[in-house]
């Protein structure tokens, strides 16, 4: 993973986990699994982009 991709990474999972909007959905008492799925994002999207650049 480039230096680039991996602070998008980083980034995109402070937005996730850090945001106004994240600590909003968790004092309205989310579903027990909602933590779970936003993990799976995360990792789902370093997955994708880990799996989806092609060596030459």
């Amino acid at each position: 993973m480039n230096p680039a991709a991996g602070v998008l990474v980083v980034l995109l999972g402070a937005l996730l986990f850090l945001s106004p909007i994240a600590i909003w959905v968790a004092s309205i008492a989310p579903a027990w699994w909602w933590p779970f799925v936003a993990w799976a994002v995360l990792i789902a999207v370093i997955a994708f982009h880990v799996l989806g650049r092609r060596d030459p």
